[in-house]
């Protein structure tokens, strides 16, 4: 089967949406397709949908099930291109994860490329935590957002790969949340750098993610937690601004490229 494909990049966290006939019990085989390097090499991939609220223009399901950020920043930068809303005037999109339909602003910078600020779901709780970790502890705070989870940590020297893994596992081990996301950060000031590492059950994958929304507004509602606050959020695909007490998030997105991926019927379920 063909399936119709968008590549986004939003602050270079490649998102794939792919849009047709397709079961929701074939996402995360379809979805682990569009992220393979001989496809299309992304860092994640949704499935858009019809929206279940009157006002919103354009619903997303990742295959996970899990909220994504910066997903939905680039899906309101879709509907802009597709007519669905308009420049610099606030609209509602929907998410996976997120209760209601959030609401967004798209400013045009160029062709293919805008800059797009999105209401984010608030944080459902906020949890100091210390874990264990291949031979060392890590002190930080547990966000949980819709869907995803977040541990945040200050890190003067980066986690090795062995590290991060072992947070991760740590944290799968923990809890029934469809995705976390491992958050180490420096910080100066309102200025922070962070390298985030994302994993999602359904799919089975573990990605250092160029860039990460939800990650960067887990770490902005960590370090905001004693007041509203703004930060800026530096990661290796660019920079997220964040707003904790909105709460927002804001970064660039722009369309590589779009067509047609070809599935093999062998890769579909044939129960459901």
């Amino acid at each position: 089967m063909d399936i119709h494909f968008v590549k986004a990049s939003p602050c270079r966290n490649t998102t794939v949406f792919l849009e047709g006939d397709v079961r929701p019990e074939d996402y995360a085989a379809i979805a682990n397709l569009a992220m393979d390097s001989d496809y299309l090499a992304a860092e994640q991939a949704g499935f858009l949908a019809a929206p279940r609220d009157d006002g919103a223009v354009l619903r997303l399901e990742m295959a996970g099930g899990e909220f994504c950020g910066n997903a939905t920043l680039a899906l309101a930068a879709l509907a802009v291109t597709r007519g669905l809303a308009e420049v610099e005037t606030e609209f509602l999109v929907e998410c996976s994860g997120a209760e209601t339909p959030l609401a967004c602003v798209v400013e045009a910078r160029s062709r293919g490329r805008y800059l797009v600020g999105a209401e984010m779901p608030g944080a459902q709780s906020v949890t100091p935590l210390t874990i264990p970790a291949a031979g060392r502890e890590f002190s930080g705070g547990l966000v949980e957002l819709p869907g995803i989870r977040h541990f945040c940590f200050a890190a003067d020297v980066p986690p090795t790969r062995r590290e991060y893994d072992a947070i991760l596992d740590a944290l799968f081990a923990s809890g029934e949340a469809g995705a976390y996301g491992v958050i180490p950060y420096q910080r100066q000031g309102t200025a922070c750098t962070i390298r985030p590492y994302v994993g999602v059950a359904d799919t089975k994958s573990r990605v250092f993610e160029q860039a990460c929304g939800s990650g960067s507004l887990a770490l902005g509602i960590w370090l905001g937690r004693d007041g509203d606050g703004r930060f800026t959020v530096s990661q290796p695909g660019g920079t997220i601004a964040v707003e904790p007490g909105v709460p927002s998030i804001a970064a660039t997105v722009y369309f590589p490229c779009e067509g047609n991926l070809f599935v093999p019927e062998e890769l579909l379920r044939e129960d459901g």
